[in-house]
């Protein structure tokens, strides 16, 4: 049955009517602060949330098992309610722009990678459920389309609506999305009333449905109580696990405009699927013999008023298409500001920013379409509901301890967390099945309380002395030679050293004797420290007497005359220049000083003025110059075996460390009999 000319006027106003909006809000200035008002709030949550499953996929579950199908909007609703009371704030105030940014920040690098490859993936299977619904549509107001061009359009009409309206795009999108969407479905439900003759008549109706299963059709548990109760937690634990939600929160204009926005939405969202239940139980009332997904489309083009049937038709095409771009954004919100900002510091510049958005959501739609018009099946929300059990076992648990007790769980675990229970998820939602048919959410999110309960009675104290090898020394003929990794604050910790133990520290002062020693000019000794040199001209010389440039021996050896020039008037502290490697083994406490590389390269960023991405490459090739330096001629240079004790500096307080290295030797000193070695790990 072909559309008439009024339900065409109809779809063609409500399409070009939104897209419109969208592309007019493109054209003002984006930003990526937090510049939105309340309204904008619930219309970015809603414009994603409200979409295919909430309406198609309503109307297509409650065709099968009744009331079950509220589940969607109810458990969005409830989602919504508990961001209002509990996340906003929290979200707001953790100082990062993503929720994966949160886990990142207090789990460090490799979590919140795993972290964002799994949300990432559990957001992507609800785009292929969008591009599903989305062919729904198409497929009753264009029955001879086919599967292929209705994917194409419906992923086209995505990433034009993401593409030209952008964040603040779809809040605006989203409210008259929002209104449409209201006037449709509510329009829709009355006209099930009046055909019916009233709830009683809808009574009758459903009594009235050949039902050989025997399914309870106004049961909230139809499929099952584990099954249905496990959809709705899904639900609620996917809004507060989806950057895309949360993202609206984030970029609120203040504390109270993103509240409010989320409580707009959690009191709105409910609503909405119990319009979609009533078409579902009418047409399986009326229409038994059709295909369940195209309940909603067929009773619209049926039985609403021709302009208002199109108007209907157009608005669940955007909510699909709007829902599906929602979550394109957020998807590319993650891999930029998650993924490629680790590697890249050019992710800062707008520009930049929003042409590689657009580049990865157009890769998405591509890959989605191609994913959907394979062997997936086409149950919308199937798919919906394990999209929010994927994100949710990943995010919820680690997210929700780094809001609320920041330093108390142990990094691996939390790392084997956000790996095992997506993996847990998928293998019970698709290989295994859970006992009493309980949605394998509850599996993942039983795991992921394993391993973070785990983390949480191992900690996170770290240890200060990772290998201790204690020796016997002379506490009036010793010296101590301590090497370290770049950007470990190993200067400072020495200095304190020297403090304690009340002896000299000696760090450049040792380029100084070297250049004595061996008549090397002092300027290029400074200049060449660590680097490898040949025998050549000094063309950085400011003296024509310093053109001459000695080999990288000559340097090696007079930093080795030099160390071993200031050890000889007495115990200290030698830093770096091959000094473990020039002193006697005997009289020599050998220490190695070294941190967490994310710790390093955030120090070296802030000393030099940098991005992080810069750093981490800088520091990099720097390391990799300066370990085949000193290899050169130390081949045990930086092996933990060949010192006394290796210290973890990472973000320990530096006193605090120099006070620990401090009992070491001592202990090595034996000026204490006290059983040190059971104080390996302090915090």
């Amino acid at each position: 049955m072909s559309l008439s000319v009024f339900q065409i006027i109809g779809l063609a106003i409500s399409i070009v009517g939104i897209a419109g909006l969208a592309i007019w809000s493109g054209t003002r200035p984006q930003s990526y602060g937090k510049v939105n008002s309340s309204p904008i709030v619930a219309g970015i949550i809603m414009g994603t949330l409200v979409g295919g499953s909430s309406t198609v996929g309503t109307a297509q579950l409650a065709f099968n098992y009744g009331m079950s199908a509220w589940w969607f909007t109810l458990g969005g609703g409830i989602g919504c309610l508990i961001v209002a009371l509990m996340y906003s704030k929290a979200w707001r105030h953790s100082g990062c722009l993503t929720l994966i940014g949160i886990i990142t920040q207090e789990y460090g690098p490799k979590t919140g990678m795993a972290a964002s490859i799994m949300s990432s993936l559990g957001t992507f299977i609800n785009v292929i459920a969008q591009l599903i619904a989305g062919t729904a549509v198409i497929d009753v107001i264009v029955p001879s389309l086919g599967l292929i061009p209705a994917l194409l359009i419906t992923a086209a009409f995505m990433t034009l609506y993401v593409i030209l309206g952008g964040t603040q795009g779809a809040g605006m999108v989203g409210i008259l999305k929002l209104v449409l969407i209201y006037v449709s479905m509510i329009g829709c439900g009355i006209m099930v009333l009046h055909l019916a003759g009233g709830l009683g008549g809808v009574k009758e109706m459903v009594a009235g449905i050949d039902n050989p299963d025997g399914i309870h059709f106004y049961s909230l548990i139809a499929r099952g109580a584990g099954k249905d109760i496990g959809a709705g937690v899904s639900l609620v634990l996917g809004v507060l696990t989806t950057q895309t939600y949360a993202q609206a929160v984030m970029t609120g204009k203040t504390d109270r405009g993103s509240c409010t926005g989320a409580l707009v939405s959690a009191f709105l969202i409910p609503p909405i699927g119990i319009a979609g239940i009533l078409v579902g139980l009418y047409m399986r009332a009326n229409f038994p013999d059709i295909v369940a997904k195209n309940a909603l489309v067929m009773f619209t083009k049926m039985y609403m008023p021709p302009i208002l049937a199109g108007v209907i038709l157009g608005t669940l095409f955007i909510a699909v298409v709007g829902t599906g771009a929602g979550l394109a954004m957020g998807i590319s919100t993650i891999v930029r500001r998650d993924i490629l900002a680790r590697y890249t510091d050019k992710m800062k510049d707008d520009r930049i920013n929003q042409s590689l958005s657009k580049v990865i959501i157009i890769v998405i739609m591509a890959l989605g379409v191609l994913l959907s018009s394979g062997p997936f099946g086409d149950t919308i929300l199937s798919f919906g509901f394990m999209s929010m059990g994927l994100r949710g076992a990943v995010v919820f648990v680690p997210m929700t301890l780094a809001l609320w007790a920041k330093g108390k769980i142990n990094h691996t675990c939390t790392l084997i967390s956000v790996i095992a229970s997506p993996l847990t998820v998928l293998l019970f939602g698709t290989v295994w099945t859970l006992p009493g048919g309980l949605d394998p959410l509850f599996a993942g999110i039983a795991v992921s309380i394993i391993c973070c309960g785990i983390g949480w009675i191992i900690g996170t104290k770290r240890k200060r002395i990772l290998f201790f090898h204690p020796q016997e020394i002379d506490p009036n003929n010793y010296a101590v030679a301590i090497d370290s990794a770049l950007c470990s604050r190993a200067p400072e910790i020495a200095q304190l050293l020297a403090k304690h133990l009340d002896i000299p520290c000696y760090d450049s002062e040792i380029l100084t004797e070297a250049s004595r020693i061996s008549q090397i000019p002092e300027e290029q000794i400074v200049r060449y420290d660590e680097k490898f040199v040949v025998a050549a001209f000094d063309f950085m010389a400011r003296d024509d007497r310093n053109l001459a440039l000695p080999p990288t021996g000559a340097f090696v050896q007079a930093q080795i005359d030099a160390c071993r020039s200031l050890a000889s008037r007495g115990p200290c502290i030698l830093i770096n220049r091959f000094a473990s490697y020039a002193l006697d083994e005997e009289t020599t406490v050998k220490v190695f000083i070294d941190a967490e590389f994310e710790s390093r390269a955030k120090i070296h960023a802030e000393l030099n003025h940098i991005g992080e991405a810069t750093s981490r490459k800088r520091l990099r090739k720097m390391e990799r110059i300066r370990t085949r330096y000193y290899k050169a001629r130390d081949k045990h240079w930086g092996d933990p075996e060949n010192y006394a004790f290796v210290v973890n500096a990472t973000e320990g307080d530096p006193d605090r460390l120099a006070q620990v290295v401090t009992q070491r030797i001592e202990y090595m000193f034996g000026k204490t009999q006290s059983d040190i070695l059971s104080q390996v790990n302090p915090g």
